[in-house]
């Protein structure tokens, strides 16, 4: 995605202007003698809306648009050529049916998506220069949108992560961050899934050519790809860049998931081992709770066996990961009954 300059989420960011007094932490603007107006790329629903412009200072949100895929005028901010490849990626977006019930997600490559469409922000900035601030924002239907949702983009190409227009809003109660996994059918998706499903992030490596048993791993699974790594390179990466790892099995231990529990021992990193032979139970979930509210553990690799060496681990690692939910969001930590 290029360089990011390294801020916090919610640093305040110094708008580009003569003189400053102070600074809005939602919009970034700040009172000054120079305002400059800003321009912000975010794909949307009808006509394939893909540009937004704030020109006053106290205007508030992106502002409304200023140019769509449908056709093109000498008074859009930008060359001919440009919007046509712009028009080429918003109508791809505007097209596809993210909330019917026939989406099939499996292909949908967002972060091939983001790298094109970060790519033609920054052809923006080249041809706009120092007249407009340009900003590159995630739409709501990418499950990661949370990450670096909004982003500067500079002349040099580098990145700054501008803080989300709805952190003065309460985020719902989360048993953690952020969610890896490995691909793999079973436990790993059963995990990746919730994720998706429930407002989590997720990431997690990948082995080679996004192997699992079933194929490549589809696309909708937003993981990095090792380089030179199989099965066992991925299952150790998972463990050693995340805070803790929860294991979830049911029958003996063995290949890699024993690997798993294996890795988490060496490098002396917090895991929890939580069988399920029995289905998920309260205290099951309880258990887990605790266990990651005592480690503060904010980046969660779960891991577990396959789908065809232990039939219904997808099903449960779900039903598991929506207790513990359940149990975060409620006020005394205990799951309802309905919930087990």
């Amino acid at each position: 995605m290029g360089r990011i300059r390294a801020v916090t989420e919610y640093d305040e960011v110094e708008p580009t202007c003569t003189t400053v007094r102070t600074i809005d932490p939602v919009m970034n603007h700040s009172e000054c003698k120079t305002f400059v107006p800003i321009l912000t790329v975010l794909v949307e629903y009808g006509n394939a809306p893909f540009l937004w412009l704030v020109d006053k200072p106290d205007q508030g949100g992106v502002g409304p648009n200023c140019c769509d895929g449908t056709y093109w005028d000498e008074s859009f901010p930008m060359s001919e050529g440009l919007w046509r490849k712009f028009a080429d990626w918003a109508i791809e977006f505007d097209r596809t049916s993210f909330y019917s019930a026939d989406f099939d997600a499996s292909d949908w490559d967002w972060v091939a998506f983001h790298t094109r469409g970060l790519q033609l922000t920054r052809w923006l900035k080249e041809e706009l220069g120092d007249a407009y601030r340009v900003v590159y924002y995630k739409p709501c239907e990418d499950p990661n949108h949370r990450i670096n949702e909004r982003m500067e983009v500079f002349a040099d190409g580098t990145l700054l992560p501008l803080p989300p227009f709805r952190n003065h809003l309460r985020e719902p109660p989360r048993f953690c961050k952020h969610i890896v996994s490995g691909g793999q059918t079973g436990a790993d998706r059963g995990a990746l899934d919730f994720a998706i499903e429930h407002g989590y992030t997720h990431g997690g490596w990948a082995p080679g050519w996004r192997q699992a048993e079933d194929g490549p791993v589809p696309l909708k699974y937003q993981l990095a790809e090792l380089t030179d790594g199989g099965y066992r390179q991925r299952t150790r990466r998972n463990v050693e860049d995340s805070d803790g790892t929860l294991i979830i099995n049911i029958g003996g231990m063995e290949g890699g998931t024993l690997a798993t529990q294996i890795f988490a021992e060496r490098m002396a990193k917090p895991y929890l081992v939580v069988q399920l032979d029995d289905g998920v139970v309260t205290d099951v979930a309880v258990k887990v709770l605790a266990w990651l509210r005592h480690h503060e553990i904010e980046t969660l690799n779960v891991a577990g066996p396959r789908e065809s060496k232990r039939p219904g681990i997808y099903r449960l690692t779900g039903e598991l990961l929506q207790a513990v939910d359940a149990a975060s969001r409620s006020s005394d930590g205990v799951v309802d009954s309905k919930q087990s």
